[in-house]
């Protein structure tokens, strides 16, 4: 079967300007100082479907930046952090001329590495379904200053430890990012508890569609997940989305 998008890998990722990287593994881009052609073009989404072969976190300094993540539409805002996991299909949308963006790009092997507490949690699971975090500014200024000791690490090509160092500061910031999504979830507890039944029922569907769509494409195959009939989902996914079950499922698969 044709695939719809394309294989957005780290060594296409490292020939754009700007970057800097280790190995080809480690990833940094920025656009502080300049708004470089590549980020500025968003030639690393490409205003097209990618699949990524590694994770990506993104920091919204200021401006705004728009993305289509597994077929839902984000907004990075100003103080937003946002955590693309490995083997997510996404689209660049563009971003704002006043947009100060942060992008740390990590292969699997530097990814295992700073998430041995993440891999043990539920955070992973809630990272694949709510993909962006709002910082407090405190805790964008802290993440900034870590950043900048990377980027510094980085480049400094005689020194051994680079990897080590560049892993230490990366904890810091994975460490960092459990601390504010821990604080996001107390948040939004609030907020749940207000969501109507039909919404958790939509919300179980795309997740269930996101981890099955490759091998069932059935409404009944996902009425039964929920317990409920084929109708009532029909109905439900209607309503909420103003879209047909059968329309999310298709969309699915046709990235693929």
């Amino acid at each position: 079967m044709k695939h719809y998008y394309l294989d957005l890998d780290l060594i296409r990722l490292a020939t754009e300007d700007g970057a800097v990287h280790l190995d080809k593994q480690f990833i940094l881009i920025d656009t502080f100082d300049e708004m470089t052609e590549g980020v500025q073009a968003g030639s690393f989404f490409v205003n097209h479907p990618v699949k990524l072969s590694f994770t990506v976190v993104i920091f919204c300094i200021s401006g705004w930046m728009k993305f289509q993540i597994s077929l839902q539409n984000y907004v990075l805002n100003p103080n937003d952090i946002l955590i693309v996991q490995e083997g997510t299909i996404g689209e660049y949308r563009g971003m704002s001329e006043d947009a100060k963006i942060v992008v740390i790009a990590l292969g699997n092997e530097y990814f295992q590495m700073t998430n041995q507490f993440g891999a043990n949690t539920p955070f992973k699971q809630w990272l694949y379904t709510s993909p962006i975090c709002h910082l407090k500014p405190e805790d964008i200024q802290e993440a900034m200053t870590v950043y900048g000791l990377m980027k510094q690490k980085i480049t400094e090509k005689d020194n051994p430890f680079r990897k080590e160092a560049l892993m230490g500061y990366m904890q810091v910031l994975t460490y960092n990012t459990y601390k504010y999504l821990i604080h996001h979830e107390e948040n939004s507890k609030i907020e749940k508890e207000r969501k109507s039944r039909q919404q958790e029922i939509y919300d179980s569907f795309i997740k269930e569609i996101q981890k099955n769509y490759t091998k069932e494409r059935s409404i009944s195959y996902y009425a039964d997940l929920l317990c409920i009939t084929p109708k009532y989902l029909s109905q439900v996914v209607r309503k909420v989305s103003g879209r047909f079950a059968g329309d999310w499922i298709n969309d699915f698969v046709i990235l693929t």
